[in-house]
C-alpha cells in the first residue's frame, strides 16, 4: 500500500505541465510548496530587465526557510545597480535553471565602471549566507564588451572590517556555463593579516565547484581565498588568464581532474596555503594564444605583501603539465613576489605526474627570500629539464628526486646541495653535479653515459650507466 501512495504521487508531480503550475503573464513568480519550497520564474526576455523578478523570487524563498529557485528557459538580462551587486543570493536557496537554455548576464550595453562588481553575488558584507546551490544554467558577465572595471561572476566577498570575522559556507556551483568573468566563482576576503586566529576560525568552509565549463576569464578563474575545506573538480576550463587557486591560508582543499587552458598560470597554490591535493588534473597554455614569459602549469607563488609566509602540506599526483608553446616551456615554479619579507616551501610531494616541459625546483624572482625543503619528487616522467638553484643563491634542504624517468636528451646539472637523488633513470642522458653542490647523495641512478661529479663533495653510490644496444 504504502508503495502505492508513492507512484501516485510520483505521477502526479510528473504529470502536471509545468505551463499548468507555472508563471504567467500577471504573476512571473509562482511558489509550489509540493515537496518544498519551490518559486518558478519565466525568463523575462532580452528587452526586459529581470533585476527585480529574480531578487523577489529568491526573496521569497529565502523567507521560507528556502527552496529552489527554479528559472524558465530564456534571457535573465541584468542591469548594474549603485554598489556593488545587481541579486543577492540568500541562505538555503537553490538557484537551478534549465541548463545551458537559461541565460543570466549583465547587459553588455552596461556603461563602464573602475570598480569591481558581482552581478549575481553569494551574500553580503552585512549578511553572508550558507547553503547555497548555484546549476544548470548559463551565466555571461560581458567583462569584455563593459571594460573598465572587474565584473565577476558567482562571489561571496566580505571586505567590510565588520565582516571579516563571518563566512559563506557550503556553497555548491555545479553543472553552469560561465564565460567572460574576471573570475567564474570565489570566496575571498580583505587580504591584511589573514593569518590571526580569529580569522582562521571564521574562514569560509566547504565550498564546492564542480563540473563547469569556464570560458575567457580575466583573472583566477576560480579562486578559493581563506577557505577550510573545497572542492575543485571536474571543471573543463579554457581562455583563462589564470586557473584555479587557493590563497591566503586556505586549507584542506582537492583540485582534481580538472582541464585547464591558460594564457599565463595554470593552477595557483598561494600565499598561506596549506594541506592542498592536486590530482588528476592536465593543464596547458592556450594553444594559438601569445603567453606571458612567466607561463607556467602549476605556480607556487605569494602575494606583494610584507609577510612572512609559508605553503605547506601540497600533494600533486597523477597530473599533466604540458608546456612546449611558450618561451620558458615552465611546467612548475616558484615565485616569491619582490614585496613579500621571505616565504618558505615546504612538505610537498610530486608523484606520478607527467611534466612535459622543464620543472623549476627554485625561485628565480627573489631566491634569496625563498627556502624550499622537505620536498619529495618522485616516480613522475620527465620530458624537459630538473632545474635547481645553489646554496649560496637559495636555501633548500632534504629534497627527494627519486625513481623518475627523465627523458631529455644531454645533461642535467645538480646545482643544489644536501639533495638526494636516486633510482632515476636518464634515458638520453646523464646528470653533472656542479661545484659549489655539496653533501649530495647520489645513488642507483641508470644514465646513458657517465655521471660527473665537479666538487668531489658528494656521495656516488651504485649509479650505472645503460650499455648501449647494438641493433643487428
Amino acid at each position: 500500500m504504502k508503495k502505492a501512495i508513492v507512484l501516485t504521487s510520483l505521477f502526479a508531480f510528473i504529470g502536471s505541465p509545468i505551463g499548468a503550475v507555472g508563471p504567467t503573464e500577471s504573476d512571473p513568480i509562482l511558489a509550489q510548496p509540493a515537496s518544498g519550497f519551490e518559486v518558478r520564474v519565466s525568463a523575462p526576455g532580452p528587452d526586459v530587465s529581470a533585476d527585480d523578478v529574480l531578487q523577489a523570487a529568491i526573496d521569497k524563498v529565502s523567507t521560507r526557510g528556502g527552496g529552489v529557485v527554479l528559472l524558465g528557459a530564456g534571457d535573465f538580462k541584468l542591469s548594474r545597480k549603485q554598489g556593488e551587486q545587481t541579486v543577492v543570493i540568500k541562505s538555503n536557496v537553490t538557484l537551478r535553471g534549465q541548463g545551458h537554455a537559461t541565460h543570466i548576464y549583465l547587459d553588455p550595453k552596461t556603461p563602464s565602471n573602475p570598480e569591481r562588481y558581482y552581478p549575481v553575488r553569494i551574500g553580503t558584507d552585512a549578511v553572508p549566507a550558507h547553503n547555497v546551490v548555484i546549476e544548470n544554467l548559463r551565466y555571461t558577465g560581458n567583462d569584455k564588451a563593459i571594460g573598465g572595471g572587474s565584473i565577476m561572476g558567482f562571489n561571496a566577498r566580505l571586505d567590510a572590517p565588520e565582516s571579516l570575522l563571518l563566512s559563506c559556507d557550503n556553497i555548491t556551483v555545479r553543472h553552469c556555463w560561465i564565460y567572460d568573468a574576471k573570475q567564474a566563482v570565489g570566496c575571498t576576503k580583505a587580504t591584511a593579516f589573514y593569518m590571526q586566529a580569529d580569522r582562521i576560525v571564521a574562514q569560509f568552509k566547504n565550498w564546492q565547484v564542480h563540473h563547469n565549463f569556464i570560458d575567457t576569464c580575466g583573472n583566477k578563474a576560480i579562486e578559493l581565498g581563506e577557505c577550510n575545506g573545497g572542492l575543485i573538480a571536474d571543471n573543463h576550463i579554457i581562455n583563462t588568464v589564470d586557473g584555479p587557486q587557493v590563497i591566503f591560508g586556505t586549507r584542506n582543499v582537492q583540485i582534481r581532474d580538472n582541464v585547464v587552458f591558460f594564457t599565463r598560470t595554470g593552477i595557483n597554490v598561494s600565499e598561506g596555503s596549506h594541506h592542498i591535493r592536486v590530482s588528476g588534473n592536465h593543464v596547458e597554455p592556450m594553444p594559438g594564444r601569445d603567453h606571458a614569459q612567466m607561463a607556467t602549469c602549476l605556480l607556487l607563488r605569494t602575494e606583494p605583501k610584507r609577510l612572512h609566509t609559508r605553503i605547506s602540506d601540497v600533494g600533486v599526483t597523477g597530473n599533466i603539465f604540458r608546456n612546449q608553446s611558450t618561451p620558458s616551456k615552465c611546467t612548475v615554479s616558484f615565485l616569491t613576489n619582490i614585496d613579500a619579507l621571505s616565504c618558505v616551501y615546504e612538505g610537498l610531494t610530486f608523484t606520478s605526474n607527467v611534466f612535459d616541459g622543464d620543472v623549476q625546483l627554485f625561485d628565480k624572482r627573489m631566491p634569496d627570500k625563498t627556502t624550499i625543503k622537505d620536498i619529495v619528487f618522485a616516480d613522475n616522467i620527465c620530458e624537459g629539464d630538473l632545474l635547481s638553484e645553489s646554496q649560496g643563491k637559495m636555501m633548500s634542504s632534504h629534497v627527494m628526486v627519486r625513481a623518475n624517468v627523465l627523458r631529455k636528451a644531454g645533461v642535467c646539472t645538480l646545482n643544489a646541495s644536501q639533495w638526494i637523488w636516486t633510482g632515476n633513470t636518464h634515458v638520453n642522458g646523464t646528470l653533472k653535479i656542479a661545484p659549489g653542490a655539496k653533501d649530495n647523495i647520489i645513488r642507483d641512478n641508470v644514465t646513458a653515459s657517465p655521471i660527473t661529479d665537479q666538487d668531489d663533495g658528494n656521495s656516488l653510490v651504485g649509479n650505472v650507466v645503460m650499455k648501449k644496444t647494438v641493433t643487428p
